[in-house]
């Protein structure tokens, strides 16, 4: 099993959750609100007057073999939406209750 991470800026929600369905995965937990900045470019996103888009965060555990369907997907619209922000992280799981 794996972890997939995605971090995305929230105005693109709909796309990210979109992969989920596309690909049949049911499990995630989502965090809203989430300020950072990226480490290569893009604007800040702190929520806050001068910076004010935020950020979420998908974390989604799966199969190995559905690791590659999730991260093509996510090129494919960070592709489209490049200045946004969008990065997806992905580990081992080596247990789960």
């Amino acid at each position: 099993m794996k972890a997939v991470l995605i971090v995305f800026n929230q105005s693109i929600s709909d796309e990210v959750y979109d992969i989920l369905e596309k690909l049949n995965i049911r499990g995630f937990t989502r965090w809203l609100d989430v300020h950072g900045r990226g480490s290569e470019k893009g604007e800040p996103h702190f929520g806050t007057h001068i910076w004010p888009s935020v950020n979420g965060v998908l974390l989604t555990i799966v199969d190995e073999d559905i690791v590659e369907p999730i991260l093509e997907e996510v090129k494919r619209i960070n592709s489209l939406v490049e200045e946004e922000g969008l990065r997806t992280f992905v580990w081992n799981i080596e247990q789960a209750v």
